[in-house]
């Protein structure tokens, strides 16, 4: 299922250079060979080792793309994006899992990515979900539409909020786009809300477009305006 409108990945010219981050290097192989014909476009290299990946990742600024394994040796894939978020990364990220989790893709998209792609996808529904992603939308999986997480994982609060987290329009907003949301009612501006959260300013981005679209608005005020007609209490 495609979302939209989420940032756009960010292209200055017509190559995609993208950076698989997993640990399966026959898998990355056979990945890159079959996305590599499919698109000519598309400049596509891997990174097996998580645990050196991190300090090389945020001393480039050259790829297009990140797409992350969630489960790796030593540091996985929610503790290697949240590493990056800290460290202002401006590199869009998608994950790639066998994990059909969906309390784990929502911690995911609060954590900001673009897309979760499960191993079963087929080298065209890879390429469809990164092409929807270029155009500034978000993929999330079928499975992830079909459920409702239970739980989130972590601590008690984090359970409550999700039994009790605000729905609109059928779409029940994650943990960060409340905080997104409630630092923008107190008119915090983007770079504000990436410093205050830790997190990347295209990140915040992601989320704010992401609220205009469930709203259903263009501009902050008519957002903030839908979401208390909502009943959102925005608070932080």
């Amino acid at each position: 299922m495609l979302i939209q409108p989420a940032i756009a990945i960010d292209l200055n010219t017509t190559e995609m250079k993208i950076l698989l981050i997993d640990d399966h290097v026959s898998f990355c192989e056979g990945l890159i060979a079959t996305l590599t014909n499919i698109r000519k476009d598309y400049q596509v290299e891997f990174d097996a080792d998580a645990e050196l990946v991190p300090q090389t990742l945020l001393a480039r600024s050259d790829y297009d793309l990140f797409i992350i394994d969630l489960m790796m040796p030593g540091l996985g894939g929610i503790e290697l994006i949240k590493y990056l978020n800290k460290g202002r990364n401006h590199t869009p990220i998608m994950v790639m899992s066998s994990v059909l989790d969906v309390a784990v893709v929502q911690e995911l998209l609060g954590l900001g990515i673009i897309g979760y792609l499960p191993k079963s996808y087929s080298a065209s529904e890879i390429v469809a979900a990164i092409e929807g992603c270029r155009e500034g939308k978000i993929h999330i999986p079928a499975f992830y539409s079909q459920k409702k997480p239970s739980q989130t994982p972590g601590s008690k609060e984090d359970e409550d909020f999700a039994l009790s987290a605000p729905t609109v329009d059928g779409v029940t907003l994650t943990r960060r786009q409340i905080e997104i949301i409630s630092l923008m009612d107190k008119g915090f501006s983007n770079q504000e809300m990436a410093d205050t959260l830790f997190i990347a300013k295209t990140t915040v981005k992601t989320h704010v477009r992401h609220l205009f679209k469930i709203f259903n608005v263009t501009n902050r005020i008519n957002c903030l305006h839908e979401a208390k007609k909502a009943g959102l209490h925005l608070s932080v």
